[in-house]
């Protein structure tokens, strides 16, 4: 059964972050808060009310291991709606871009007619869980491995071992992501950063440094997807789910996926771009989960936009928005903040204003296709173990 063009993207929310937590003097502004406010702000885009989702689709974003544990049922409570349907997105920094093919799906069957999908998380605010899964606490902590900074470090060593990567090739990557954020007034971190700083900055875990790392934030994130012919007659012009492709645990199988090189992202994409019908030529925008600088070359590489290891790709390539493949064109997570699991969202509202041709400064330039990604689970010795792409248009 094709998706293609049968449903939209016709809402975006998006809160200001901060890092603050509460002043004195000031409300409390958190998780409940930021879900509610991020929620409005796409209805109020997409020029619909609450009225119009009552009966309809909620999809909300969880994480039983951080301070933001709402199942769908606490966050129709939160937000006073009364949905027919509930879809739980539960895949880590996956979640995002996975509802995008579950609320499609989900209208297409006839289940809804509308899906809001909305997140958000307030870590300086909420006192966080800090619950530990068993494999944690019992397999990586007494060895050493300290988290995800760590983990990730592993990758990258083994990445610079097999194919001569250096900081030059990720710090291109980083440098044209600030650059993009300078140009975007949601960003948090905006002063334009040289190569030479992100070489310069201080080392987390080797040779990860504090320049390759998401920055986590309080905020909130919500789109809206409707039936295309529901889109049709709202505020908006309808940014149409061209393909969608999903991979998890794909450590197993195909051989390549031992690999920790390769992420589950290689067989995703090749689903999304089969769904989609087009080629990486269509491609006029990429909206990479960034949790470290690497991830996003590795997606690249996996994308099939190069070989792997083949880093003359990257020092030939213009990723700026003016460019041969744009990347991160709104700064990305990593310069717009994570607030936990809620920060996947900012890649399919990135790709949708670039399709509307709401980019502002950064707008590339007679965009009609976007690719968005999605990773959630960074498994000590493995490859993310989920991980979504999702290809948007402006036309169906």
């Amino acid at each position: 059964m094709s998706l293609k063009g049968k449903t939209a993207v016709v809402g975006i929310g998006e809160t200001p972050v901060d890092r603050l937590g509460r002043k004195p003097g000031e409300p409390r502004r958190g998780t409940p808060e930021f879900l509610s406010w991020a929620a409005r702000l796409a209805l109020e885009d997409a020029g619909l009310t609450k009225k119009d989702l009552d009966g309809q689709g909620l999809a909300a974003i969880y994480a039983t291991n951080y301070a933001q544990p709402f199942w769908p049922e606490e966050a129709a409570n939160i937000l006073g709606l009364s949905p027919g349907l509930l879809i739980a997105g539960g895949n880590g920094g996956a979640s995002a871009v996975s509802l995008v093919g579950q609320a499609a799906a989900a209208i297409n069957s006839g289940l809804a007619d509308l899906v809001l999908c909305v997140a958000a998380h307030a870590p300086f605010v909420d006192s966080p869980a800090g619950i530990q899964s068993s494999d944690t606490r019992d397999f990586e902590l007494p060895f050493g491995i300290m988290g995800p900074n760590n983990k990730i470090a592993l990758i990258m060593r083994r990445h610079m071992h097999e194919f001569g990567t250096n900081l030059d090739h990720v710090g291109k990557i980083a440098v044209t992501a600030r650059y993009h954020a300078s140009l975007n007034p949601s960003a948090y971190l905006k002063k334009p950063m040289t190569l030479e700083e992100y070489k310069e900055s201080r080392l987390i875990s080797d040779p990860v440094r504090l320049l390759d790392c998401v920055m986590p934030a309080n905020g909130g994130k919500a789109f809206i997807v409707a039936s295309a012919e529901r889109a049709k007659a709202l505020s908006k012009p309808p940014i149409y789910i061209l393909g969608c492709g999903e991979k998890h645990n794909p450590n197993y199988g195909p051989s390549d996926h031992s690999n920790p090189l390769i992420t589950g992202i290689k067989d995703s994409g090749a689903t999304a771009f089969r769904m989609a019908e087009v080629s990486h030529r269509d491609i006029d925008l990429l909206a990479l989960y960034d949790d470290y600088v690497i991830i996003v070359l590795m997606q690249i590489e996996d994308l099939g936009f190069c070989q792997k290891g083949e880093m003359k790709f990257f020092e030939s390539t213009d990723f700026s928005f003016r460019g041969n493949l744009p990347i991160q064109t709104g700064g990305g997570m990593i310069n717009c903040g994570q607030p936990s699991t809620a920060g996947g969202m900012l890649h399919v509202i990135e790709t949708v204003r670039q399709l509307r041709g709401d980019g502002g400064e950064r707008q590339v330039k007679d965009a009609k296709v976007g690719l968005a990604t999605g990773l959630g689970g960074v498994a000590y010795g493995k490859n993310f173990s989920g991980t979504a792409v999702a290809i948007l248009g402006n036309r169906p």
